[in-house]
């Protein structure tokens, strides 16, 4: 799914290196601590994610997030990959690049493989709310399994996969899972779900406090 900022170029300078009639044609909105970039299509989509983001805007077991975060809506698919950079995965639909703050998702014209926006902009700012508390701190497995858990975008379908990888592969150690991030994208997508379930099974353990007591 989606690419950590610690081994992408700044979207910031990505950005300026855009063209630049794209930059022209943008529009922002600023609400609470968010403000975002989009092209006119998106202006509705966009506000729609703001409000949602300023309503939802607490992640379980941590303080309320109260660094500013810029989130940039690509008008299409080539834009978003133009962005991205060479660095991302060719499944990731969304980036999160903490150091920035800032968020780069796919707009209205994104593909259907894109996921709903309001969960997937949910998973990018988890991401952002975990380093603004623990920085570099959490390993890869954990960081990718905590913004599945904040995000709640596990059902049925997820679960069974992540009981197929567990009856073909076994139960990973911590260093393999973290391991299989980068393994393609069928190895991935088993490592999403595993991270999602030890996170979820960490949680559990308090049942009244969930994570806060573990962070």
């Amino acid at each position: 799914r989606e690419e950590r900022g610690a081994i992408l170029p700044s979207l910031a300078l990505v950005l300026i290196l855009s063209p630049l009639s794209s930059l022209l044609s943008q529009e922002r909105i600023d609400r609470g601590r968010f403000a975002f970039l989009f092209s006119p299509r998106d202006r509705h989509l966009a506000t729609s994610l703001a409000a949602h983001a300023i309503a939802t805007d607490s992640f379980p077991g941590l303080p309320r997030p109260a660094q500013p975060v810029t989130v940039t809506i690509a008008p299409d698919r080539q834009r978003f990959r133009e962005w991205a950079g060479e660095s991302a995965p060719e499944w990731g639909v969304a980036l999160a690049f903490p150091e920035a703050r800032r968020i780069l998702i796919q707009g209205q014209r994104a593909g259907a493989d894109a996921g709903d926006p309001f969960s997937v902009l949910r998973y990018e700012l988890a991401h952002l709310a975990l380093h603004e508390r623990l920085g570099t701190l959490p390993p890869r497995w954990f960081d990718e399994g905590y913004a599945s858990f904040a995000a709640g975008e596990w059902g049925r379908e997820e679960a069974l996969a992540t009981n197929l990888a567990l009856a073909f592969g076994g139960m990973p150690t911590l260093e393999e899972l973290e391991a299989s991030f980068t393994g393609g994208a069928s190895t991935a997508q088993s490592a999403y779900a595993l991270a999602y379930r030890a996170v979820a099974e960490l949680a559990q353990v308090d049942a009244g406090r969930g994570l806060a007591l573990f962070f």
